[in-house]
């Protein structure tokens, strides 16, 4: 059994040794060498030492998964799209010839987009429409294919739209002029608003609104023939 090892280490010595200088190392017994030149700064430690296991691997672990589950909600609560409405607020009459068998009015109607995610989003379209004694009357369909307008974050942007309506005899003209020119009243109207915004990453959000509002008939003047005008948009 000696002779063995005396003949694997003398190959040993012929193929590591020729090469540079080694010798036995101090802690494995005889059976391994090192180079001299490392031999100061090399220690062999055991498999087994406990300086070798990892150091809090729990800690970091529940750290790291702490971490993760923070960020993932906080995506989920920052990027999840929410609502963006469009709801009218506003009508006015801003122009306006009555006569007893014909009408005609343009109403301004100011929309409230309002955002309630925490990025902006922009509007692509709003569609609206207005209706007198449940008969519609007139719409405005307006799609933003460049300069959309942006709504900041859970912020509003407010849009206005005009929308031409013409009555006749039968569709309301009688009752407008009684309104507007004999008794100076308000007329009612119902606005409904379809919209259509983007969202991050290019969410399409849709939204609907319908209401009735009232515009005002003051400043309507009444010209001799009978016929009342009204004119804000400052166009004959």
């Amino acid at each position: 059994m000696q002779r063995i090892r005396d003949r694997i280490e003398a190959h040993r010595n012929q193929i590591g040794g020729a090469t540079e200088p080694s010798e036995q190392c101090r802690t494995c017994k005889g059976t391994g060498k090192i180079s001299r030149k490392y031999s100061e700064g090399v220690a062999v430690i055991s498999l087994g030492d406990e300086r070798l296991a990892p150091q809090r691997t729990v800690i970091y672990i529940i750290i790291a998964v702490v971490v993760f589950l923070a960020t993932t909600i906080s995506c989920v609560i920052f990027l999840y799209p929410r609502p963006v409405t469009g709801i009218s607020r506003t009508l006015q009459i801003l122009e306006a010839k009555i006569a007893r068998n014909e009408t005609k009015l343009t109403l301004g109607i100011t929309v409230q987009a309002h955002n309630m995610n925490f990025l902006a989003s922009h509007v692509d379209a709003v569609v609206t429409s207005v209706q007198f004694q449940n008969r519609q009357v007139g719409t405005n369909d307006t799609t933003y294919e460049t300069n959309r307008p942006s709504i900041k974050a859970r912020g509003n942007t407010w849009l206005n739209y005009t929308v031409s309506t013409i009555y006749g005899r039968e569709s309301g003209s009688q009752d407008i002029y009684t309104y507007c020119c004999v008794v100076r009243w308000s007329l009612n109207f119902k606005v409904l608003v379809a919209s259509k915004f983007s969202y991050f990453l290019s969410t399409s959000i849709e939204y609907n609104d319908d209401k009735y509002l009232f515009a005002n008939c003051a400043g309507v003047r009444r010209e001799s023939d009978g016929t009342c005008y009204l004119n804000l948009i400052g166009t004959e």
